[in-house]
């Protein structure tokens, strides 16, 4: 097991505008004990602070993306109230995760168990590894999909799909979670970083208040109707026509058409 001068959780600044958020409990197949939970909540809100980030990769260390809640703890926490312990330890991340006007990447390789899957629908884009898969394991514990799970997999694929998933425990490989919306890329394991490090260049390339606001806009109209959705585009729309970068932009594509 680390130690305690071993870190739960590393953020490493690869590239200029890119930090990666590694889970660090490879033993465990970066099971989330508290301690761990908490680091990732801080890191977390670190780099959605940070302007000088403009892009976020998660992953985890070693042969598996997040096995979920470390049951050993789980269990001697058993006497407070699940509620409490998913509003602490784990939903700062995943509200972060979705409020943070960067993009976040998963980079999936091996399992996304447990609230390991949650982490992953809440980020904005996925690379999985060929033989890195999903799966809800909840039911089997007698527990339900929590950390929005159940929020964000009805809205991607609908009851039927979503239900069977969660109550089943079926494990989703990588090629099934590209086909049924869950993942953008599925590449050989051995490239998962790379392929997430490459999307991550070619985020940071556009406009970072224009990204921002995209996010913004599609985050928000899952709950919003066509009107308001019309109305929020709007809005954000003045504010990127406001930005000097937007103007820079439009300056360089007429200089590219002229020439």
């Amino acid at each position: 097991m680390p130690s305690e001068a071993t870190p739960l959780v590393r953020a490493e600044h690869t590239e200029e505008g890119v930090a990666e958020i590694i889970i660090a409990r490879p033993a465990v197949r970066n099971a989330l004990n508290e301690p761990t939970a908490l680091a990732l909540n801080e890191a977390l809100a670190t780099v959605a602070a940070d302007p000088q980030v403009r892009c976020v990769i998660l992953s985890g260390e070693g042969s598996a993306f997040c096995a979920g809640a470390d049951l050993a703890e789980f269990e001697k926490a058993s006497t407070q109230p699940a509620s409490e312990r998913l509003a602490t330890l784990f939903l700062p991340a995943l509200r972060s995760m979705m409020t943070m006007e960067k993009p976040v990447i998963a980079a999936v390789s091996g399992a996304a168990a447990g609230m390991g899957v949650s982490y992953v629908l809440a980020s904005d884009m996925v690379v999985m590894g060929r033989s890195a898969y999903l799966k809800l394991a909840f039911i089997n514990i007698g527990l339900i999909p929590d950390g929005g799970a159940c929020w964000h997999l009805v809205r991607k694929l609908g009851h039927a799909q979503a239900f069977e998933m969660a109550a089943l425990a079926t494990p989703i490989d990588a090629e099934r979670c590209v086909a049924l919306g869950l993942a953008n890329r599925a590449v050989e394991d051995d490239q998962v970083l790379a392929e997430a490090r490459a999307l991550a260049q070619a985020l940071v390339a556009q406009s970072p208040q224009a990204l921002g606001s995209t996010k913004r806009a599609m985050r928000q109209a899952a709950n919003l109707s066509l009107e308001d959705t019309l109305t929020l585009e709007g809005a954000l729309q003045d504010e990127c026509k406001a930005t000097d970068d937007f103007h820079a932009r439009v300056a360089a594509f007429r200089h590219r058409r002229r020439n």
